[in-house]
């Protein structure tokens, strides 16, 4: 045990030595999440300023010009916060959106028989931020209707309630503890998880395969530690800098919240969400994911003949990897989520629990299910890995 520990410091010591790993592991998370705090708070401040867009108004009919439908186009601006801009036709508006000078054109149509006001609404089905701003204008039409409706009907003196026969009074239901906003919840599980892998993938091939390079595998091998005991102690090491890399983005987002960054208003405004027991749960689902991912980084790393090859070998892995951590973004949107297998699916199962704990509604056998699979797993790939490393194949560089 004492041979291992010395073994985990050295590496632990050339590892922190090495300014790519310092930067990869510990630097780029923290960098990355404060970056994304920011930009997604910015994306999320520009869509919702986009139902208050500025529109361009066509008026050839001179319906506008009619007290009433003036009133309903001006309580609607008041009320959607819309800036009206005039062009003199459909054409010159249509001209606007297709040169992308315009997001929403509104033209109105001559009155019906029965007086009703009809507005044609010109926009780019593709531009998400004219869908945004059509959005906006038809809430503002609606509140412009619907304070209308209530005029008349307190005119003929008509109980407000008969415009509003059945009536939807929402109520939110609390589920488990206190979570993270949606974006957040989102956002960070897929962090965590990738950089459990990335964070050691950096220095993953100079382990073994770059000691083969070197010259300095055989100087270690004849040394009294035997070899089973200097894998393990590359494992440790490189286990504590995948460990220490996921938690990174942890320590990125306590820090954009904290300096209160540009838009993190936005994207802390349900909550920062990380309990003490919801960091617990991360930690004690993250324990099994780094030992397998270090495991296989070490047996791939003894495999290969040489650095260039161990990297070809790691690209691949990292995008299998990182399929299943992307989906964790999108599990939200369906019931998969709440399905017991779905703990059987390795790096998916971990990134699930982690949006489970970030929400408050931690599920014990999910994590149960979720720590043996992983745990399973690593004893495999740590048994593989000094299988390889034990080999004197792990000595050919050609």
């Amino acid at each position: 045990m004492n041979d291992i520990l010395i073994i985990t410091k050295k590496e632990l010591r050339e590892m922190f030595r090495d300014k790519r790993v310092r930067f990869n592991a510990f630097i780029m998370p923290i960098f990355l999440i404060m970056l994304m705090v920011q930009l997604f708070g910015f994306i999320y401040s520009a869509a919702a300023g986009a139902t208050k867009a500025t529109v361009y108004f066509v008026d050839s009919t001179g319906v506008a010009g009619k007290e009433m439908n003036q009133t309903v186009l001006s309580n609607a601006v008041d009320h959607g916060g819309l800036s009206i801009r005039t062009v003199p036709s459909v054409e010159a508006g249509v001209k606007l959106i297709q040169d992308e000078k315009a997001k929403l054109v509104l033209a109105l149509l001559p009155p019906t028989t029965d007086g009703q006001v009809r507005v044609e609404a010109y926009y780019d089905p593709k531009q998400q931020m004219g869908n945004l701003a059509l959005t906006g204008v038809q809430q503002a039409l609606a509140e412009a209707n619907k304070q209308n409706l209530m005029q008349t009907l307190q005119e003929k003196s008509i109980p407000a309630t008969a415009a509003e026969h059945i009536k939807l009074i929402p109520k939110k239901v609390q589920v488990g503890g206190v979570g993270a906003g949606e974006i957040i919840v989102a956002m960070l599980p897929y962090m965590i998880v990738l950089f459990a892998f990335s964070g050691g993938m950096s220095m993953a091939a100079d382990l073994v395969s770059g000691e083969k390079d070197k010259n300095t595998l055989e100087t270690l091998l004849i040394t009294p530690v035997g070899r089973n005991q200097i894998v393990l102690g590359k494992f440790f090491a490189l286990a504590a800098v995948c460990f220490l890399s996921s938690t990174s983005c942890l320590v990125g987002m306590v820090l954009a919240s904290v300096l209160k960054l540009p838009g993190s208003q936005m994207m802390f405004k349900d909550g920062f969400g990380v309990t003490p027991l919801a960091a617990g749960t991360i930690i004690l689902v993250l324990l099994p994911l780094v030992a397998f991912f270090a495991s296989v980084l070490i047996a791939i790393s003894s495999y290969a003949k040489n650095p260039r090859e161990a990297q070809t070998y790691l690209a691949i892995v990292n995008f299998i990897v990182i399929m299943p951590a992307i989906f964790s973004q999108v599990i939200g949107l369906t019931d998969l989520g709440s399905k017991l297998w779905i703990n059987a699916i390795p790096v998916l199962n971990s990134a699930n629990n982690i949006r489970a704990a970030l929400l408050g509604k931690t599920d014990w056998t999910a994590v149960g299910i979720t720590v043996f699979v992983s745990a399973v797993l690593a004893a495999i790939a740590i048994r593989t890995a000094v299988f390889l490393f034990n080999r004197e194949q792990v000595l050919v560089r050609v």
